[in-house]
């Protein structure tokens, strides 16, 4: 495994960079430059196989680091150790890779047919859900920032009416 080469150069003190910007696609063994890692199926993926990997229903819910992230942040590395989908209850073994909307409770595909029929239940793969959520928190951020900077611009103007003020003041004391 590739990463487990780089985990291996990093404990050894070796040049982790490089290694990372090294790495090539273990999916299609044509020997093309990776420039993603799948922490789930833990794997790097070149332009070719990242793009189908991301098409594909059975790997949406897939979290891929960019090669990039990896060489600017090194400690991503450490820390890419796949956490599983935790398993079903009621479905032993089945990931809970979908999200009920309608419940708010992880589901796995199982549990679709019985617990939660799309007739009466909304649900998508849980990947596709943090996406839409990281939008939604893009969205606010900016709105919250446009906010702020109007906030900054009343206080400016505040200040400056404050100047103002204080200094009629001064001049109406002065000519008394």
């Amino acid at each position: 495994n590739r990463l487990v080469e780089i985990l291996g150069k990093r404990k050894e003190g070796g040049d982790v960079l490089s290694a990372v910007s090294e790495m090539m696609c273990g999916n299609c063994g044509e020997g093309l430059p990776a420039v993603t890692w799948c922490m789930e199926c833990e794997n790097s993926l070149c332009n070719d196989c990242n793009m189908a990997h991301k098409r594909m229903n059975a790997f949406k819910s897939h979290v891929t680091v960019a090669v990039e992230e990896l060489i600017k942040n090194p400690s991503l590395i450490l820390s890419s150790t796949p956490e599983r989908a935790e398993a079903c209850k009621s479905h032993s073994k089945q990931p809970l890779d979908l999200y009920c909307r309608t419940c708010s409770n992880l589901i796995c595909r199982d549990c679709t047919l019985k617990d939660h029929p799309r007739e009466t239940h909304d649900f998508a793969f849980v990947g596709e859900v943090v996406d839409e959520e990281r939008e939604k928190i893009k969205e606010v951020t900016a709105s919250l920032k446009g906010l702020i900077e109007r906030m900054r611009t009343g206080v400016k103007r505040i200040e400056e009416c404050e100047e103002e003020v204080d200094m009629r003041s001064e001049e109406r004391r002065l000519k008394k």
